[in-house]
């Protein structure tokens, strides 16, 4: 589930529309956000370039990677 103050302020941060946000997590070392089109995840991965996750298991691991999920959505690591 997400909220309406979250999605409002991801759709701002990552430069995409309220409705491709599927869902957004907030992670301790790095954050996750799920999309509707590749194109936004391209947004979420140009604004993620040079930064990385900071702890856990993938520390050191470049942020912006995504994957296409079984339902067809977009998860992006950032």
């Amino acid at each position: 589930m997400i909220t309406q103050e979250t999605r409002e302020w991801a759709a701002k941060e990552f430069g995409i529309s309220e409705n491709e946000i599927v869902w957004y997590n907030f992670g301790s070392c790095y954050d996750r956000i799920v999309v509707t089109t590749e194109e936004a995840a391209k947004k979420v991965q140009e604004k993620m370039k040079g930064q990385f996750a900071n702890g856990g298991m993938y520390h050191g691991m470049p942020l912006g990677n995504y994957s296409k999920t079984s339902k067809g959505e977009f998860d992006v690591m950032c």
